[in-house]
């Protein structure tokens, strides 16, 4: 292809993807704002100062939008938890037990940043079929912690793994509600206390 023609498809794919992300923050303050249920297409459109036809060009309406949220922020949280657990390795940290704690306060600490949009998540205002993959989402999680386990030579049992998850789960709730940093901190640090106490059955 030609430098020339090249460079025109390249500005047009950072438009439509500049455009997409602006649609994105306008249905995040929106639907933190008034609520799922209550947004409009309109007022999304609006807010990122864009058209109609360019938000049925990059999604399917409003529940994709809201959709679309709920996973990015699933996977910066996922990429905290990660980062949270390698730094605790580089520090010298071996103990699966620790480990996973360690993931689990990078976690929770992502969700004291981001409560107003995890709220979102857990009001129950949502478009339908969203429960089921918040479930699909918790399921795999509660997985992928047993997993954890494994890999590290201490596996943990599937009663576990539920309950630790649950836990955390049960604790993005009432972070998403506080009002101030301060009472969210209290919570990410009583609910890690908790954790450590849990006995892990041994194989």
């Amino acid at each position: 292809m030609r430098t020339d023609q090249a460079q025109p498809a390249a500005r047009t794919s950072e438009r439509g993807a500049a455009t997409r992300s602006g649609l994105l923050a306008a249905a995040r303050e929106v639907f933190t704002s008034v609520g799922y249920a209550r947004a409009g297409v309109t007022d999304i459109v609006t807010h990122a100062g864009a058209s109609v036809g360019s938000l049925y060009h990059h999604f399917s309406g409003k529940a994709d939008l809201f959709v679309t949220l709920f996973e990015e922020l699933h996977r910066d949280q996922v990429e905290r938890t990660r980062l949270a657990v390698w730094c605790a390795r580089d520090a010298g940290i071996t103990d699966p037990r620790e480990l996973f704690l360690a993931g689990a306060r990078g976690y929770l600490d992502g969700c004291v940043q981001t409560r107003e949009l995890s709220a979102l998540f857990v009001r129950g205002d949502g478009p339908p079929g969203f429960d089921l993959v918040r479930r699909k989402r918790l399921a795999q999680w509660s997985e992928r912690n047993a997993e954890f386990f494994a890999r590290s030579g201490e596996p943990l049992d599937e009663a576990v793994a539920i309950v630790m998850t649950g836990a955390l789960m049960l604790a993005v709730a009432e972070i998403s509600l506080c009002t101030d940093d301060e009472r969210a901190h209290r919570i990410v640090d009583g609910v890690i206390q908790v954790l450590s106490r849990i006995e892990i059955p041994s194989s």
